[in-house]
């Protein structure tokens, strides 16, 4: 699969979860079948959905280029590989957690993919740092956080996150606050939470694959 069709894979995600969201708030309140609380339980999986999909793009590229990149570790160090499909199935075996699929390389923060980068493919790849929608990613993966670990450090990541520009939530806006109710409810930019954090993934994937 070529860097574009990843690219495109993970837009047709993205395009997916923003057909979604607006059939739950169109059944949300006493005469639909949602509940405040189911949206923000179901906006919260709508949100991690495509951050995991994310994920598994910069997977999928840091892959796809070290399988093809001629001045990349693989290819430069290889010059002719035995079967077709070599090269890919080497990329995967050298990125890899070694006790693969038992344990995961982790792939939430995009600085150590550019680590990752920098050191298995050559000069001038397309992993550049910081992306011009570095800050906004860094505060996607905050939310992330606060609905995948529920630890003490990422709620106070996340109270803290919402607190900032550009949320300013007050305290009696922050009383009660949960992240699906944060990412259903609020603005940012002119929208809620949930329909810019899937604009920022989205230009982040065109950034990647322009």
């Amino acid at each position: 699969m070529s860097a574009p069709a990843i690219r495109n894979e993970y837009l047709a995600t993205l395009t997916h979860i923003e057909q979604v969201f607006p059939k739950l708030a169109a059944n949300l309140g006493r005469h639909g079948v949602f509940t405040f609380s189911d949206v923000h339980k179901l906006t919260e999986g709508l949100f991690l959905s495509a951050w995991t999909y994310w994920e598994g793009l910069l997977r999928s590229l840091i892959s796809y280029d070290l399988a093809t990149d001629p001045h990349g570790l693989l290819r430069h160090e290889v010059i002719k590989f035995r079967y077709a499909n070599a090269p890919e199935r080497l990329a995967e075996r050298i990125l890899n957690h070694p006790d693969h699929p038992e344990r995961y390389v982790e792939w939430s923060d995009y600085d150590v993919v550019v680590t990752r980068a920098n050191e298995f493919l050559g000069q001038g790849h397309r992993f550049v740092s910081p992306l011009p929608q570095g800050i906004d990613l860094v505060r996607l993966r905050r939310i992330r956080s606060a609905i995948a670990h529920k630890s003490d450090k990422a709620w106070k990541s996340f109270t803290a996150l919402v607190s900032e520009v550009p949320f300013n939530l007050a305290p009696t806006q922050r009383r009660g606050i949960t992240p699906g109710r944060f990412l259903s409810s609020h603005q940012w930019n002119g929208a809620t939470v949930i329909r810019t954090s899937v604009g920022v993934l989205r230009a982040a994937a065109h950034a990647l694959v322009p």
